[in-house]
């Protein structure tokens, strides 16, 4: 049955870039071969390009479910009436400890998605052999990972209501990708109060008339820097 294929290549799709990231991990991009790989997922060379063009390919898409999964939780908690500042929190720190885990995967990610189109529909399917369209969805689900604290902001009234959320999304990610790629920070608690700098500075021209970031229920700033985050499964 049609459905049953689609789910077998769902599946191996998953099992492969898992497998990659597990290598990837390890000994990094360049000294992983696409025969290590194959032979870690238990599947042909051949069919390993049928499903992924690259090894960035494989990357990148391990990265994505991670985001999402992320992402997910993250509007579970706004939904179950959790602060968006405590949400925020937890979004940064989880993605912050990635960041500083694997950080020598770090400059393929931020390349690839600092290279994408965040205009691109999030929906857009892979293009044929090796095209760029994954980078760009990598790119679109980390601006709808920020998204869904920065709208419950707006909602509470600490942002202009005119304000283009996705665009102030997509500056905040390009900036903590940069952070990222040129920071050297040697822990996660420099991570987040590089970010926490960044997102002040970009916030200024967003939040509402009379409001600064200091003075908003839950003080951002605390939030970010000293909330622990939770196990990160990657």
């Amino acid at each position: 049955m049609k459905v049953d294929r689609e789910e077998q290549d769902d599946a191996r799709r998953e099992r492969i870039a898992r497998a990659a990231f597990e290598l990837f991990a390890r000994s990094g991009l360049d000294q992983t071969s696409a025969q290590d790989i194959a032979r870690a997922a238990f599947v042909s060379r051949t069919n390993l390009y049928r499903y992924y063009p690259s090894k960035i390919h494989m990357l990148l898409a391990h990265f994505e479910r991670t985001v999402t999964d992320t992402r997910d939780e993250a509007v579970r908690r706004l939904g179950a009436g959790s602060p968006p500042q405590a949400v925020w929190g937890q979004v940064t720190a989880r993605m912050a400890d990635l960041g500083v885990r694997y950080r020598h995967l770090v400059g393929a990610v931020g390349q690839a998605v600092l290279g994408a189109r965040h205009d691109a529909p999030a929906e857009t399917p892979l293009g044929p052999q090796g095209s760029a369209v994954h980078d760009i969805r990598t790119a679109v689900t980390l601006v709808a990972l920020v998204e869904p604290v920065l709208i419950a902001m707006r909602h509470q009234g600490h942002i202009r209501p005119d304000t283009n959320i996705q665009f102030l999304a997509s500056l905040f990610v390009d900036a903590c990708l940069l952070a990222l790629l040129h920071g050297g920070h040697r822990n996660q608690r420099e991570v987040l109060r590089d970010w926490q700098d960044r997102f002040t500075l970009i916030m200024q021209g967003a939040l509402a008339p009379g409001l600064t970031l200091s003075n908003i229920d839950g003080q951002i700033t605390a939030r970010v820097t000293l909330e622990q985050p939770e196990p990160v499964s990657a």
